[in-house]
């Protein structure tokens, strides 16, 4: 790790500390800069503004839960992300509640699902002939629907438990080798 690496990671480290004492609409670039003991000059070195700080730590917390997680299928994968979401939740639902007008949190939610999402699609989609634009297109769908299901779970406090979350989502993942085999015969969908 670098010098310009460990300053990032510093900037960003206090900025989470200080979500636990501060809302985040108050949090300014000179009272970040002040509390980790940095120049503003060495913040702008590393970010534009502090809603690139924000996104760039969110990028950071979000791709440690989703993370290549193995397990027996993906639910528990499914369950694992829920689990670490949820010990996570006093950061997850200050961030929801700034993003909900900065999109910051969705847009990084995408990206980072859509990969956890193809990588469970090419797994069962293994001996299967699925073409490639085809395999995108069943990850995106899975992902547009995943994701506004943990939204609604975060948006509600996430009171639900991750396993029963999980459960409820098994209703319609069990089946999804089942749809991809559909596929494969109806491949002109």
């Amino acid at each position: 790790m670098t010098k310009a690496d460990d300053k990032k990671l510093l900037l960003s480290c206090t900025l989470l500390e200080m979500l636990d004492t501060v809302p985040l609409d108050q949090i300014t670039v000179s009272s970040l800069v002040r509390a980790c003991g940095l120049s503003r000059q060495t913040f702008y070195y590393h970010f534009q503004t502090l809603d690139e700080l924000i996104a760039w730590t969110l990028h950071q917390e979000i791709s440690k839960v989703v993370t290549p997680i193995r397990g027996e299928g993906p639910l528990a994968r499914i369950q694992a992300v829920l689990e670490r979401t949820y010990e996570q939740r006093d950061f997850v639902e200050k961030i929801a509640r700034y993003s909900d007008s900065s999109g910051s949190l969705d847009e990084i939610l995408k990206q980072e699902a859509g990969i956890f999402v193809m990588r469970n699609v090419e797994e069962a989609a293994v001996g299967l002939d699925i073409a490639p634009q085809d395999r995108a297109l069943i990850a995106r769908f899975y992902t547009a629907g995943l994701l506004e299901i943990i939204r609604i779970w975060i948006d509600d406090g996430m009171r639900e438990t991750p396993e029963r979350l999980t459960e409820r989502l098994g209703l319609f993942l069990v089946n999804s080798s089942d749809i991809l085999a559909r596929f494969t015969r109806d491949n002109n969908l």
